[in-house]
């Protein structure tokens, strides 16, 4: 299951600050000025504490891995800013062996697994996608 309080550790050990704030059309954004972070998240604009650690763990990642961009940044940059900032979420909070332990014990559906780490269903098949696909890991039972 991932945690608030595993989130919340990984903001603090980054020393990134966060705030609650009505970010326009976004829900949550990375902002970094002078080498420090800030995610400004609005989490009343989510539909589950789900989805709002998924935003969380996504904007950490951009903090963690030093993806961030101008707003006027191509787009071929933004893809790559946001790849990696769900790949840092997903090997932190989704490893690859806590999935497969979960898959050992029963859990081999997407939603099974959203269900059991309490993340939206996305977030599941995002990962399951890059280590099978991107990583060339197999989650066959043995």
């Amino acid at each position: 299951m991932v945690e608030f309080s595993d989130l919340y550790k990984e903001i603090q050990n980054y020393g990134i600050s966060l705030y609650q704030y009505n970010v326009g059309e976004v829900k949550s954004a990375t902002i970094e000025l002078n080498k420090r972070y800030g995610i400004f998240i609005d989490i009343t604009r989510f539909p589950s504490l789900a989805e709002t650690k998924r935003a969380l763990a996504h904007e950490t990642g951009h903090c963690a891995t030093g993806c961030t961009h101008k707003v006027s940044s191509s787009i071929d940059l933004v893809a790559k800013h946001e790849y990696k900032a769900n790949q840092w979420a997903v090997k932190h909070f989704l490893p690859f062996e806590r999935l497969q332990e979960a898959m050992q014990e029963g859990y081999t559906e997407p939603w099974q697994l959203a269900e059991y780490f309490d993340v939206p269903e996305t977030a599941i098949k995002w990962a399951l996608h890059y280590y099978i696909e991107n990583c060339g890991m197999s989650f066959s039972m043995k």
